[in-house]
């Protein structure tokens, strides 16, 4: 197997998205479909419970207590509010997962392919069959005796043994969903991951394309920097660049240059620092050669030092 060392990168993940190539789980969607319909169901009151009950008494005894007419009626009237909020919840569920409402399969120039393992699946959806049969059967070996009893007496407990089963049901569900949507976004992002030469043609590709330089900048001008400068132990500031260093001796025992940037963008650093509050030392040599990205080089370690025990001392 191609060693794939490299995270799928901005314009790998989008072209990707485009191409309909998600890790969302339709097993999520579905289980929280169930969840929000055992929901309505509930909240429906007590006079939907109680008819229901009344519907699964009358099975269980052999007495009609509705028309056909009646009855069609009727289980409309149950039936919308539960169907229109399971609906609801299903497409909420899906464009939580891809952000869209409806992704195709289509062929896009130069997207990734997503090598799905047809024998793990097959025993996923085994193992999720085996899984909602045993909760099942353990809901009949525990609600046998309820159940027995319908059958003798109209106890009118019918909607509450359902009730329990959904709840059973859906635990289970939600459950197996939540693996699966692990499963699908561990297996996408291992399939979207790079070797060194799509790394490499990658770049070539992002440097060329404008929408994901365009986003390269939006990225760097947002939040990201701002939190690069927040966990900043000082800034240096020269006389045209300026760059944020992290360095904690217990946690961080390796200095690590978090921003740097010249001219407008050292004016930025600058801001950012006083904003959260961040020592800011002026040293024109060390910020010109310490300007850059990645670990500090080794021999500046003792003058990075001296310069935060000084500022936390004073």
């Amino acid at each position: 197997m191609e060693h794939r060392p490299f995270p799928p990168s901005a314009r790998r993940l989008g072209l990707a998205q485009q191409a309909g190539l998600t890790g969302a789980s339709p097993v999520v969607v579905g289980a929280i479909a169930c969840v929000v319909m055992l929901a309505v169901m509930l909240a429906l009151g007590r006079a939907a419970v109680a008819t229901i009950g009344a519907w699964i008494t009358a099975a269980c005894t052999g007495e009609a207590t509705l028309t056909p007419d009646g009855l069609a009626t009727t289980v409309i009237e149950l039936a919308a509010p539960i169907l229109a909020g399971a609906a609801f919840a299903a497409v909420v569920a899906h464009v939580a997962q891809t952000r869209a409402l409806w992704l195709p399969r289509r062929r896009i120039p130069d997207a990734p392919l997503v090598h799905t393992s047809s024998v793990r699946r097959a025993a996923f959806e085994l193992a999720s069959a085996a899984i909602i049969a045993l909760v099942a059967v353990a809901w009949l070996r525990t609600n046998a005796p309820r159940i027995a009893a319908l059958t003798i007496a109209p106890i009118g407990g019918g909607a509450w043994l359902v009730a329990s089963f959904l709840v059973a049901l859906a635990i289970a569900w939600v459950a197996i969903g939540t693996l699966d949507a692990l499963l699908r976004r561990a297996e996408l992002a291992a399939s979207l991951a790079m070797t060194k030469a799509e790394k490499r043609e990658d770049d070539r590709m992002s440097a060329a394309d404008p929408r994901w330089r365009a986003r390269r900048l939006a990225i760097a001008r947002g939040p990201a920097i701002s939190d690069a400068v927040a966990g900043a132990a000082v800034l240096l500031l020269g006389d045209d660049a300026a760059v944020a260093i992290a360095w904690n001796p217990t946690r961080q025992p390796i200095p690590l240059r978090t921003a740097s940037g010249r001219r407008a963008r050292a004016t930025q650093l600058l801001g950012l620092a006083r904003r959260h509050r961040i020592p800011v030392h002026r040293d024109p040599d060390l910020a010109a050669a310490l300007a850059g990205d990645g670990p500090v080089p080794e021999r500046h370690w003792s003058r990075l030092a001296e310069i935060i025990a000084a500022l936390r001392r004073g």
